[in-house]
């Protein structure tokens, strides 16, 4: 009995997540406001009504999605932040790792923001990302690897940056562009904004 229980789980999740994966080319293709029940049914191959077995509705959807869009993206960050690279290569790394996240998961972002979302997004994920991000620039003060400024506010200024990422694709950015702000802003973080004095023009 167990084993059949557990067996039904299974089946479920994978499911759920056959269901998610199928939602989100749906959004691709048409768009936010062509998600309906309907066509995710269609795109999975199953009829309307057995698609109801597994959620309850568009709402309960629409939550999956939240979750498998906001847990993801912590995941490789969390195990960036454990590892022993220095302040900066995490920082890279991180910029990196949210690119990807942005990149595969467009329709979605695209999604919660048409949805309203932005505000419950920014809610639940800023806590928790700005820890992380105080907590390297810490590391980076400590090795020397940073410039020793409070490691709180910058911090917020590069959760800012990474914020404005996720608009650029929310706004309908190319991969092209997501990548140059990408590589802009690696080179900011390492080399900092300003030309160093011996490069500097001279004033007049």
């Amino acid at each position: 009995m167990r084993l059949s229980k557990a067996r039904k789980e299974c089946v479920t999740a994978m499911m759920r997540d056959t269901i998610f994966e199928a939602a989100s080319s749906v959004v691709d293709k048409h768009g936010t406001a062509g998600l309906t029940m309907d066509r995710v049914a269609s795109t999975v191959g199953l009829a309307t009504g057995s698609l109801y077995n597994y959620f309850d509705g568009k709402s309960d959807l629409l939550q999956f999605f939240y979750t498998r869009l906001v847990e993801p993206f912590f995941q490789p960050i969390e195990e960036i932040a454990r590892t022993e690279l220095s302040a900066p290569q995490k920082l890279e790394r991180i910029l990196h790792a949210a690119w990807e996240h942005a990149v595969k998961y467009k329709g979605l972002i695209r999604l919660f923001v048409a949805g309203d979302q932005r505000a419950a997004i920014r809610r639940d994920t800023r806590p928790r990302l700005l820890r992380i991000l105080t907590a390297i620039f810490k590391q980076g003060i400590r090795e020397g690897t940073l410039v020793p400024r409070n490691p709180a506010h910058m911090g917020r200024m590069f959760h800012g940056c990474l914020s404005e990422l996720f608009d650029l694709v929310a706004e309908g950015a190319r991969n092209d562009e997501l990548n140059e702000y990408v590589a802009v802003l690696i080179d900011a973080t390492i080399k900092g904004f300003s030309i160093r004095p011996e490069n500097a023009p001279e004033s007049n």
